[in-house]
C-alpha cells in the first residue's frame, strides 16, 4: 500500500519539466499506456514520459496506470494533510462522470520553489486498472489552460481494449498454452492466467507474468540477480528455495529459479517458478504461479508459455 501511495503522491507532485500540438478528434494512447484521451489544444505526446505535453506553456499532462486495487488504496491516501505535507494545497475534490469508470477529480495548487503551479489529478478506476492522470501549469501560463478546456480533455479517458494493450508491448506471447491475457502494465508487463476470474483473492487460478527490464547483470551477477528479483515478487510469503540454475532459454543465455511460498491473502502453499531470458542490454523475466497441488499439472503448459515469448 505505501508503495502505491508514494507514486501516486509523486504523480500529484511531479514538477513539469519545460514542455506543442493539434487538437485529435479520437483518443490518443502515449507509448506504454493503457489510458488515451483527447490531450487539450496544444498538447503533444511526451518524448520522456507517458503522456502529454506543451513545452511552449510548460504544461504536461502525465499519465500512470496501475493494478485495479489501487483505486481505493489512493482515493483514501488522496488526504488534505497528506497532500499538505508534500506542498500542495487541495481547492476541491469531487466525483468526475466516465463512462464505463469510477473517477474522482483533484484539483489544487502546488508551491515548488519559486514556482506555484495549477493541478488538476483525476483518479480512474475499472476492472482491468486503475489510472492516475495529472496536469499541471505554471500559475503564469494558466490562461492557456482554462478549467473548462481540462475538464472537457479529461472527460474524454479511454481505455485499451486488452488485444490493444498486448498488441502494443514490446514482446509478443505466441504460444498461450490455454492462457489468457488480463492486462498489461505500465507497456512492459503482461498478465495471463487460466481461468474466469480477472482479479483474483489468492491463487485459485495459476498466473504467468511477463515483464522486460533495462540492464544486463554480468555473468557472475546473474544468481545474485534473479533471486533479488524472486525475493520481491508481491503476495508471497516464506520462499524456499528448491533450485536455481543457468539454463539456455530460446537460444540465449537464462537463469532458472524454482521455489515454494505461501500466498499472504489465503495462506494457501504455492509454487513459482521465474525464468530470466537476458539480452546485450535488457532482459525478459518470467513468473508461474501456482497453487503447490497444481504446479505438476500446470508445469509444462508454463514451459509452453516461456518458449513462445519473443521479442518484436
Amino acid at each position: 500500500m505505501r508503495l502505491l501511495l508514494s507514486a501516486a503522491v509523486l504523480a500529484f507532485t511531479l514538477v513539469a519539466a519545460p514542455l506543442s500540438s493539434a487538437f485529435a478528434a479520437d483518443p490518443m494512447f502515449p507509448r506504454g499506456s493503457a489510458i488515451g484521451l483527447v490531450p487539450p489544444p496544444g498538447m503533444v505526446e511526451g518524448q520522456a514520459f507517458a503522456g502529454f505535453e506543451d513545452r511552449a506553456h510548460s504544461a504536461s499532462l502525465l499519465i500512470v496506470d496501475m493494478p485495479p486495487d489501487a483505486y481505493d488504496q489512493i482515493d483514501a491516501g488522496f488526504t488534505d494533510a497528506a497532500l499538505a505535507g508534500k506542498g500542495i494545497t487541495l481547492d476541491k475534490r469531487e466525483a468526475f462522470p466516465l463512462k464505463n469508470a469510477k473517477a474522482v477529480l483533484f484539483t489544487g495548487t502546488q508551491t515548488a520553489g519559486p514556482v506555484s503551479l495549477r493541478k488538476w489529478v483525476l483518479l480512474v478506476g475499472t476492472d482491468q486498472l486503475t489510472g492516475l492522470l495529472t496536469l499541471q501549469v505554471p500559475e503564469s501560463e494558466a490562461a492557456a489552460y482554462p478549467d473548462a478546456t481540462v475538464r472537457a480533455a479529461l472527460a474524454t479517458v479511454a481505455i485499451r481494449s486488452v488485444p490493444d494493450q498486448v498488441a502494443a508491448l514490446p514482446f509478443a506471447a505466441t504460444n498461450l498454452a490455454g492462457f489468457r491475457p488480463v492486462r498489461t502494465l505500465a507497456g512492459t508487463t503482461l498478465i495471463l492466467t487460466d481461468g474466469p476470474k480477472d482479479v483474483q483473492e489468492g491463487v485459485d487460478q495459476p498466473l504467468f507474468v511477463v515483464t522486460v527490464g533495462g540492464g544486463a547483470p554480468r555473468e557472475d551477477e546473474r544468481r545474485q540477480f534473479a533471486l533479488r528479483l524472486l525475493s520481491s515478487l508481491p503476495g508471497v510469503k516464506d520462499l524456499k528455495l528448491e533450485r536455481a540454475e543457468p539454463q539456455r532459454i530460446s537460444g540465449q543465455t537464462g537463469f532458472e529459479v524454482m521455489a515454494t511460498g505461501v500466498d499472504v491473502k489465503t495462506g494457501t502453499p504455492v509454487k513459482l517458478v521465474q525464468w530470466i531470458r537476458f539480452g546485450p542490454s535488457a532482459y525478459i523475466r518470467m513468473v508461474g504461479v501456482t497453487r503447490l497441488d497444481a504446479f505438476p499439472d500446470t508445469y509444462d503448459r508454463l514451459r509452453a508459455l516461456r518458449d513462445g515469448v519473443e521479442p518484436r
